[in-house]
């Protein structure tokens, strides 16, 4: 069966006693075979696998229907098709408790901890912090809103694998940040939100990076927390906080984001007249990246 039936028919359940492409069980090659096909992981504890997991989809009918997540072979078939499936062996969490253990939210660490599904980059970050609801929990939907194929980010997240220090956690960050501009708006905010964990972790190795243009960067951090606002459609958030910002502080490798914001902003507002104003001073690279937001948020 195509994939492209497996997700417009919406899956015609066959049930098996195995599934016929077995999950992979080390997270690290799990990673390195995502890194190539340009995928996200997805991501299980091992011991979820020892009960069942109750899931709905779709025909064509719209009629729901309940199966195993773990039994039936069309979604698994659709699962590899759009993700590098691993389960995580228990004696690996104390390992991974440690790499985000106070440095990732509550709400982070509890999907992390969980049974549930969870979406990770190839670096192991997990994605799907928003809210899905889980009760019918539709792997249909699931799949349609997590499939997101990472090749815009490809060697930034290649960059950060082979070394990570500030300017390629700081170039991968800003990089997803641009990514949240072209996915569906059902996962934006959660991409925002993973560009996010990488811009915070950057902050962090900033204050040991030897750069002599750190007060820039530190501007340049608040100017992309705006641009964030911007993506989720939040402009009159944007312009009351950049009213408070003093332009003359404003250095030249921050110039172009400064206009964006202003120019996106007013956009988005129907100012046409003061957008006007900015436009001039926006780069090319920039301009197009206003327009997308604004269309995005028509």
């Amino acid at each position: 069966m195509k994939k492209t039936v497996l997700l417009l028919l919406l899956f015609c359940s066959t049930t098996n006693p195995c599934l016929s492409q077995e999950w992979m069980t080390s997270l690290e090659v799990a990673k390195s075979l995502a890194r190539v096909q340009n995928k996200m992981l997805f991501v299980m504890w091992e011991g979820s696998t020892s009960y069942d997991f109750p899931v709905v989809y779709t025909d064509e009918n719209g009629i729901g229907y309940t199966t195993d997540l773990f039994q039936d072979e069309s979604i698994n078939e659709a699962i590899w098709d759009y993700f590098v499936p691993v389960l995580l062996p228990e004696w690996a969490y104390d390992d991974l408790f440690k790499e985000i253990e106070n440095r990732r939210s509550d709400k982070y660490i509890n999907i992390f901890q969980n049974d549930g599904i969870k979406i990770m980059d190839v670096n192991g970050t997990i994605l799907n912090t928003g809210n899905f609801n889980m009760d019918p929990f539709n792997i249909v939907e699931f799949i349609r809103r997590y499939r997101l194929k990472t090749s815009f980010i490809k060697a930034q997240l290649i960059n950060y694998n082979k070394k990570k220090n500030f300017n390629t956690a700081f170039a991968l960050g800003s990089k997803y940040l641009d990514f949240a501009i072209l996915v569906d708006k059902t996962v934006r905010k959660e991409v925002t939100e993973l560009s996010s964990v990488y811009l915070n972790e950057s902050k962090i190795l900033l204050k040991q990076d030897s750069t002599e243009n750190k007060e820039k960067f530190i501007k340049r951090f608040e100017l992309l927390d705006l641009k964030k606002d911007l993506i989720l459609n939040r402009p009159r958030k944007v312009l009351r906080r950049l009213k408070k910002i003093d332009e003359s502080s404003i250095d030249t490798m921050n110039n172009s984001l400064f206009a964006f914001l202003y120019y996106t902003s007013y956009a988005l507002t129907k100012n046409e007249k003061k957008a006007e104003l900015w436009k001039s001073k926006v780069s090319l690279v920039d301009l197009k990246k206003a327009e997308m937001i604004i269309n995005n948020n028509l």
